[in-house]
């Protein structure tokens, strides 16, 4: 039954009409164009609105009209009590974001708003974890190697019908070994599985994601559901700390020969140096060299790279971010080949307001309109149809979202308006904070957040439903 039948005189109640759009329902199906109406917070009509009245009226004719983007891994969780915009996931069309993906800890991931999520760890709330996961958790997260995964928190989950997330511990040298792991977790519970960010670092053997793909085709095969999620861009950011392991730092400041060999072995760098660069400084001082490469930064303090490293380690602490162009981009389209593959930013939301200390990763900005421009128009690795659907559809049905997802009467109007011709990222890694093309509007909950001539504007949060 539309909405529309259950109001006497619904012309008064109908908020936006979209004239003869394109419309892409999420579904992966051909495009139609149509009108679509508004009410409140939901898709009141898709079909002739040319008999009704509206608050407004926007002419889509040249416009693709499709479901808000599902941001399938968010690290806003990192910064969630603070204050801060939405705008560069807006300006992206992003209308969900799923935090917590990667944690110290076992937890479990609650679906949020943009400004930040609840975050549960469930070896501490004893009597409270069922009740928990039911109000809202759309997944059960582990990172292998922080801490062993709970027996009883993934029984609660199995119960509870939610996903298996995993973190993979290693997309550099064992892959596939870690891969296992993951699966064998997930038959062992019988539950749902999804990869986050499924990507080889530093792979020279272009088989390998075909093998990991294959994989994971033979664990569906057996009835287990599998999914993953990548960014679609070859660089990759790790904080400093990473390339020193605490247990590690006495035993080579001293020593020039056993800190190059415990980073070459430990990261397979040899003569990569060059790209890896810095993207964050704590105040003038270090201004000079953010952006540039390790490389870069040790022949100007006349150091070797490893030295350079230990140096800024010293000076800027563990937690200071790292740009590593480790990725290859035929094994991105790859894995984007594959129908269970959808996107994760894998970062935080950021304003468009820069930080003079802080470059941030490009994908914060630009993850979603690259998918369209760089692998639907440029390398027709997806259509457009399906390229919506991967934002959209399908990461609403891996975590069980009600009412989202797909253009439907009755589903909540969560939309983005794009030219399908233009839509394209403009972040780059030398200048990341910038909007990207061909987004007309965004609407959540049926309320318009970002447009190109609305400038940025805030929304209340909510807790989405599970089915």
């Amino acid at each position: 039954m539309s909405p529309l039948s259950s109001f006497r005189k619904p012309s008064k109640l109908l908020k936006v009409i979209f004239e003869k759009a394109s419309i892409v329902d999420g579904s992966g199906g051909k495009r139609f164009s149509t009108d679509l109406a508004l009410i409140g917070e939901r898709i009141a009509r898709i079909g002739d609105c040319s008999g009704l009245e509206a608050r407004h009226r926007i002419d889509a004719r040249a416009l693709i009209l499709a479901p808000g983007f599902i941001d399938v891994h968010a690290h806003s969780e990192q910064r969630w009590l603070e204050p801060r915009s939405s705008a560069g996931s807006l300006a992206s069309g992003i209308t969900t974001a799923i935090e917590g993906v990667r944690s110290d800890a076992l937890t479990v991931e609650q679906a949020g708003d943009l400004r930040g999520s609840l975050r549960l760890n469930l070896a501490l709330v004893a009597s409270a974890q069922r009740e928990e996961i039911e109000r809202g958790a759309c997944a059960l997260s582990v990172r292998f190697g922080d801490a062993p995964p709970s027996q009883e928190a993934l029984r609660i989950a199995k119960d509870s019908g939610i996903p298996l997330v995993v973190h993979l511990r290693d997309r550099e040298r064992e892959l596939l070994a870690a891969l296992d792991e993951a699966l064998a977790l997930a038959r062992t519970y019988e539950m749902p599985l999804h990869i986050a960010r499924l990507s080889y670092a530093y792979g020279e053997d272009r088989a390998l994601v075909h093998v990991a793909l294959e994989r994971l085709d033979a664990h569906r095969a057996r009835g287990f559901p599998v999914s993953c999620d990548l960014f679609p861009y070859i660089a990759d950011e790790s904080p400093l700390g990473a390339l020193f392991p605490p247990a590690t730092l006495s035993r080579v400041r001293n020593d020039e020969t056993t800190l190059a060999a415990m980073l070459h072995a430990r990261l397979h760098y040899g003569d990569r140096w060059e790209r890896i660069s810095l993207r964050g400084v704590r105040d003038e001082r270090n201004l000079a060299e953010l952006g540039a490469s390790i490389e870069a930064i040790a022949a100007r303090r006349r150091l070797s790279c490893e030295r350079a490293a230990l140096a800024l380690l010293d000076e800027l602490g563990p937690e200071t971010p790292l740009l590593q162009r480790c990725l290859n981009e035929e094994d991105l389209a790859t894995i984007l080949s594959a129908e269970f593959a959808c996107i994760g930013s894998a970062d935080a939301s950021y304003s468009f307001e820069a930080d003079p200390f802080r470059l941030p990763h490009p994908r914060a900005f630009g993850s979603f309109p690259r998918l369209f421009s760089r692998f639907v128009r440029a390398r027709h690795t997806l259509a457009l149809e399906e390229a919506v659907r991967r934002c959209s559809a399908l990461p609403a049905s891996i975590f069980g979202f009600r009412d989202r997802g797909l253009i439907q009467e009755g589903a909540f109007a969560d939309l983005v308006l794009f030219d399908e011709r233009t839509i394209a990222d403009t972040a780059t890694y030398e200048h990341p904070v910038r909007a990207p093309l061909g987004i007309s509007g965004v609407y959540v909950n049926g309320t318009a957040v970002y447009g190109t001539t609305m400038g940025e504007i805030a929304y209340p949060g909510r807790i989405l439903e599970r089915q």
